[in-house]
């Protein structure tokens, strides 16, 4: 085997700006973080965390920072806590007491008896006050054969800002190790007794943005990783390892019996999707923590639940033994070089062929699985071959054009639409859109009609009510592009009282349209938003945002008559 230490650095522009930088105020400060990763020689590895962090707030000392979680496995993993003490402000030590280690279930784990065996320490710090640091030090033990390699995917940036943060990973000198920062710093790389080490010493390190909408694998989010696969292919195998490969008898008598009086391929897709989406329980346990194990799929279908990857397994075996061929999708960022990442990265999908159409599957999602969205700007791979991965071009143009009639008390709201099939749920015996009741608001001579919308457009997203500034990258699954066109006859003797003409507003993030016209009793009213890029940087989020709260603007979004 080659074996060789490949590094990579990335720098983004969207990350120009400020990851290192002076601190604003905040609710605790990290003073010092460290992690440190080793792979030996016999396939154990250990995982060494320390920390020192300071309260300055009430919130951080009574709900944030209260309790420490580990999660492990005590089959395989030993947990040592070597530290565990509190410094108050005035230099008094109060250590951790033995009541205050728990070890309890992992809320994730609570209902799947086969991870039952899993443990999370909860470690409560004691003696909390503003101005007191909690120190913690311990060290998490793998045993050789429990994990394939080293996989690391670490964001940057922590819950609060840290002073010094340093960052390690030690292998055998001879071993493979790809690894990488995003945006870009110099590493120490150190050769003594035969193990490698290469590490990070930053400074200054701020807050993870207290923002939704953060996407850290696709929004340019500070991140470290490290692999010690020899190869992504390596790393891919070792998972599809674990497939069901084999059209055994359970599966071929179960699609057998879920197809059963379906003609086409999409029933059949239909049933099996439904089978496995609603008739199983879903753990929430990630591969990281099952060891980036899964059971086999006897085991699922007896026990009736699985993880997210153990029903993907379960669902490409059962469409298989449907004769309806399926693909194991891997979706990786795009700038990642390759073998940069393993295991921890990996968002895995299906991609399903039936009766010409193309489906992006996953176990919990009756609609398209976001790879879907975000392929173009990511790297896709087949999970058994790690060969790229085509995928469809998916549009999120909506039209909709809505004819309304008033009838007494109430308008009806009769439905013409194109909607793309990235929009409709897998699982829909129909896409046609059924007549909607739209009620009346009345206010003396005044009468208010909300224009319907599509259920999945931009208004339902909530971008509006965000703040108005942004620190961060906003990744949008896709840039909206929607049109909606209304008609309605005026009952006798009414008229409208929204202004007729047009209304825009338009800058960078895109434009947005409001139409009103009327000849005679007939009015119709066409809305507009198109979006000319889903990702949204912080200098054009003022934009967006502005764009956004004009969209659900209350004067664009109903018709006043009198």
């Amino acid at each position: 085997m080659k074996h060789k230490i490949v590094s990579y650095a990335i720098v983004l522009v969207c990350l120009l700006g400020g990851l290192f930088s002076a601190q604003a105020a905040s609710d605790a400060e990290y003073k010092k973080l460290s992690k440190a990763w080793t792979w030996n020689a016999d396939g154990s590895q250990e995982f060494h965390y320390n920390m020192e962090l300071t309260i300055y707030t009430h919130t951080a000392m009574r709900s944030a920072y209260g309790e420490t979680f580990i999660v492990y496995n005590p089959e395989y993993q030993t947990l040592k806590i070597n530290e565990s003490y509190t410094k108050q402000a005035d230099g008094t030590i109060v250590k951790t007491p033995d009541n205050a280690f728990v070890e309890v279930l992992p809320r994730a784990a609570a209902n799947a008896p086969a991870y039952n065996h899993l443990k999370e320490m909860v470690i409560v710090h004691t003696g909390l006050e503003l101005g007191a640091t909690i120190y913690l030090d311990y060290t998490l033990t793998s045993k050789a054969g429990y994990l394939p390699a080293l996989d690391i995917l670490e964001p940057l940036q922590q819950s609060s800002p840290v002073k010094e943060y340093n960052l390690s990973i030690s292998v055998p000198e001879g071993d493979d190790l790809f690894y990488g920062m995003n945006p870009a710093q110099k590493a120490n790389v150190q050769v003594k007794e035969g193990m490698r080490t290469v590490s990070w010493r930053l400074r200054n390190v701020e807050a993870r943005p207290h923002v939704a909408g953060l996407n850290p694998l696709f929004d340019g989010s500070p991140l470290f990783y490290a692999s010690s696969y020899d190869s992504e292919a390596d790393a891919l195998r070792s998972l599809y390892a674990q497939f069901e490969t084999k059209e055994s008898m359970p599966l071929l008598s179960l699609a057998e019996t879920l197809t059963e009086g379906k003609t086409g391929e999409r029933e059949k897709l239909q049933a099996i999707l439904s089978f496995v989406q609603k008739d199983f329980a879903h753990c929430a346990l990630s591969l990281a923590e099952t060891g980036y194990r899964i059971r086999d799929v006897e085991e699922v279908i007896r026990s009736a639940y699985g993880t997210e990857t153990e029903l993907l397994n379960l669902l490409q075996g059962l469409l298989n033994a449907a004769q309806i061929r399926t693909e194991i999708g891997v979706l990786y960022p795009k700038d990642a070089p390759e073998d940069s990442f393993g295991l921890a990265a990996a968002h895995l999908f299906l991609k399903a062929e039936a009766d010409g159409e193309t489906y992006l599957l996953n176990a919990s999602d009756p609609t398209m699985d976001r790879a879907g969205w975000f392929a173009p700007r990511a790297r896709v791979v087949d999970l058994k071959s790690d060969k790229p991965l085509e995928l469809p071009a998916v549009s999120p143009a909506l039209h909709y054009q809505y004819a309304l009639s008033w009838d007494g008390d109430k308008v009806v709201a009769k439905t013409t639409s194109t909607v793309p099939p990235c929009f409709i749920s897998y699982l829909a015996a129909s896409d046609t859109v059924p007549a909607q009741t739209l009620p009346l608001e009345k206010a003396g001579v005044y009468t208010l009609i909300a224009l319907p919308d599509a259920a999945d457009g931009a208004s339902h997203a909530g971008y509006a009510s965000m703040n108005t500034t942004r620190p961060c990258n906003l990744l949008l699954p896709y840039a909206p592009d929607e049109t909606y066109t209304y008609t309605l006859t005026l009952p006798e003797g009414c008229r409208v009282a929204t202004p007729v003409g047009e209304k825009m507003c338009s800058n960078a993030a895109g434009t947005m349209q409001f139409i009103l016209t009327q000849k005679g009793n007939e009015v119709t009213v066409t809305r507009s938003l198109k979006v000319n890029q889903p990702l949204i940087t912080p200098r054009l989020y003022a934009d967006f945002h502005a764009l956004m709260a004009a969209w659900v603007n209350p004067n664009y979004t109903h018709l006043l008559v009198r």
